[in-house]
């Protein structure tokens, strides 16, 4: 488990304080915001936490280790991002997004500032992508298809925005993108019935979009698109038409991304993201019991 403890000094050492604004989105994260905020300190120009109505020591914490606070509204996953963006005062060359349970550690923090180091127009990616490294129940998931992780979290300011989703939203920016394969430590402190809440949300927004999707809705799909498309297009005309998708996720985790390499572990997490794998199906077979329902009592009462 990551610890904001073991010597890791946050004072400014390389002098590029002011080159890069951080913004992270939160909600009743107290238990996390400490070990992200300290990782954070003494080398970014701002950090900006956008909160969402805490009820617990969340906005006292963030003002206590000196971010600003700012109390917007839920507007949604995407949306909340986007408005952030769009409203706060930054004014640092590079944007960095953090969720308030992950930690940048001392390596990936050198990477950063190495690319911010330069003249922002003599850097030619736009944006870069950074490695994740998941912590389950204390350890590290180094295989099961989650190592390694990539999101698109550090770009160049007024360069990037979120697509408009309910549900694992992907920041887009608007010109080539880096990878740096120096990871940030996702470690979620607050316990399994939080992280099983938050699988019952976004389950229930999954099944909702697949839902509308197959009525007609829009999907950013297609074969010959970018990356994104291109899995978008391989998840709705393939994975979805597979029987038993927990079975197959479980089998796919474990077996062909070698989950098994991180013992018990591993299986416990393979079992564990196979039943949000499940939670999404039964709740699409509910929506769609529920709309024939409703069709059958149009139709009764014309």
């Amino acid at each position: 488990m990551w610890s904001i403890e073991g010597g890791y000094d946050p004072s400014p050492s390389r002098g590029y304080l002011f080159l890069i604004d951080v913004l992270v989105i939160t909600k009743n994260e107290e238990c996390n915001l400490p070990h992200c905020l300290h990782a954070l300190a003494g080398w970014t120009r701002t950090i900006y936490v956008v909160d969402s109505g805490s009820t617990d020591r969340t906005i006292e914490i963030a003002r206590e280790l000196g971010a600003e606070v700012i109390e917007h509204a839920w507007e949604g996953y995407a949306a909340q991002k986007n408005w952030a963006l769009d409203s706060l005062p930054m004014e640092a060359d590079w944007v960095l997004i953090v969720d308030a349970d992950e930690v940048i550690t001392p390596r990936l923090r050198e990477r950063l500032e190495d690319i911010a180091a330069r003249p922002v127009d003599e850097v030619p990616e736009t944006g870069f992508y950074i490695n994740r490294l998941l912590y389950f129940l204390g350890k590290p998931i180094r295989h099961c298809g989650y190592h390694p992780s990539w999101n698109l979290r550090f770009f160049k300011r007024g360069r990037g925005r979120y697509e408009d989703r309910a549900v694992h939203e992907h920041l887009l920016v608007d010109g080539p993108t880096g990878w740096i394969r120096t990871p940030m430590i996702h470690d979620d402190r607050r316990g399994l019935e939080v992280y099983m809440e938050k699988h019952n949300r976004y389950s229930t927004l999954e099944a909702e979009a697949i839902f509308n999707e197959s009525r007609g809705g829009d999907l950013d799909a297609s074969l010959t698109g970018h990356e994104l498309q291109r899995r978008r297009w391989f998840k709705r005309h393939i994975y979805r038409r597979l029987p038993a998708k927990w079975l197959m996720r479980f089998l796919y985790m474990y077996v062909l991304r070698l989950g098994v390499l991180d013992g018990l572990n591993g299986f416990r997490f393979c079992l564990f993201i196979s039943s949000y794998e499940l939670q999404i199906g039964l709740k699409l077979r509910e929506l769609r019991l529920e709309s024939r329902q409703a069709a059958d009592s149009v139709e009764r009462a014309a």
